[in-house]
């Protein structure tokens, strides 16, 4: 049997990612809440955007990506693994 609990410690600080998921779709012009509520975006798809980001491996890119950006249009790093997503709920 395969341990749940063990798998997840591999992955990312949820929170961290969950924060950084949330500032990157910002960045890309993507309202993840609206999203959600309009229906474009399942919670079991939000699930996914986070696990994904979690297990990524590139937490400290994306926080230098975001803290280099100095406004501008809307964007998102190219290492992104969530980017054809948030590029599909841009405005």
């Amino acid at each position: 049997m395969k341990d749940m609990a063990a798998e997840a410690e591999g992955l990312g600080n949820i929170y961290r990612h969950l924060w950084l998921l949330r500032a990157v779709a910002e960045a890309a012009g993507a309202d993840l809440d609206q999203a959600v509520r309009s229906g474009r975006l399942s919670g079991l798809d939000y699930a996914r955007l986070v696990t994904s980001c979690r297990g990524a491996g590139c937490s400290k890119s994306c926080a230098l990506w975001l803290s280099s950006r100095r406004g501008g249009g809307p964007a998102v790093p190219d290492f992104c693994p969530n980017a054809d997503v948030f590029k599909r709920l841009m405005p």
